[in-house]
């Protein structure tokens, strides 16, 4: 029950201050743990926004090029 209670509520009790805390994860290591899981899913969103990027680069050069004519 007490197991169960800790793993459910993140408490970890420190016996040598006879205190509680609480176990928190930070947002940026939370980020990086799933970046790391799913490194295709990320590699493949990451190419996808390069490839965005270098599209709209493309449309405005090709715009710019329209109005000079």
């Amino acid at each position: 029950m007490e197991y169960t209670k800790d793993l459910i509520l993140n408490v970890r009790y420190d016996e040598a201050n006879n205190t509680v805390k609480f176990k928190v994860k930070n947002r940026t290591s939370h980020f990086l743990e799933s970046i790391k899981r799913h490194k295709i899913l990320m590699t493949s969103i990451l190419f996808m926004i390069i490839l965005i990027a270098a599209d709209s680069i493309l449309v405005m050069n090709f715009i710019h090029i329209l109005e000079t004519l």
